[in-house]
């Protein structure tokens, strides 16, 4: 059965944002649900070199902040993959990403669009890593839309950014031969970007720099 994705059309969507051609596009909840209540469910493949609509893409980074102790200022760290050779798109091959995510299907216990959304970056979240010994999501921050309209796969997606905050660092990846990943201290950050992929690269030069 042909993949269905979750897309909106592009002239409406920039109807309801402020356009950016590459960068990140703050903006508040309530413009996100206008946009994921109105959102359809078209054939992937009719999509994906189809710059009338925008197929809507969770990505979700991972962070952590250690508590405040006497002397000792609050650092916040982030979760950093790298992509190994194995997987499956080879433009990602050993770049490094700060995000989880991926095409939103339908499935048959679908809520609200919005709990589906949440419920569809948690899914992709969770094919990705597992969270042990007591690590929980404390939050789920929806910070703004990521647009690249320089190249072409960017123009055929707009990302939802999200920032998961999680209770500590037991974070671990499911599939070690496809990549992996380490946490990073908010400052050592920036020695990874020429490395990183664009979406990280946005999300680090308008969110965590």
């Amino acid at each position: 059965m042909e993949e269905l994705v979750f897309a909106f059309p592009t002239d409406e969507f920039w109807k309801l944002v402020t356009y950016k051609k590459k960068g990140l596009i703050k903006e508040n909840s309530e413009v996100l649900k206008r946009i994921v209540t109105n959102g359809l469910f078209l054939r992937r493949s009719e999509l994906e070199e189809d710059p009338s609509f925008k197929q809507i893409i969770p990505y979700a980074i991972i962070s952590n902040k250690e508590p405040e102790r006497s002397g000792v200022r609050q650092s916040q760290s982030f979760y950093l993959f790298r992509r190994t050779s194995k997987q499956t798109e080879k433009r990602l091959h050993n770049k490094f990403s700060l995000g989880v995510g991926g095409h939103m299907n339908p499935n048959d216990s679908m809520e609200s669009k919005e709990q589906y959304l949440i419920d569809e970056l948690k899914r992709e979240l969770y094919e990705e890593v597992k969270l042990l010994n007591g690590c929980l999501i404390e939050d789920i921050e929806f910070i703004g839309f990521i647009n690249d309209d320089t190249i072409s796969v960017g123009s055929v997606h707009i990302g939802l950014l999200y920032n998961i905050h999680v209770s500590n660092k037991e974070v671990y990846i499911n599939e070690t031969d496809k990549m992996t990943a380490d946490w990073k201290d908010k400052s050592n950050l920036a020695e990874f970007y020429e490395g990183m992929e664009t979406w990280t690269k946005i999300a680090f030069d308008f969110y965590i720099k």
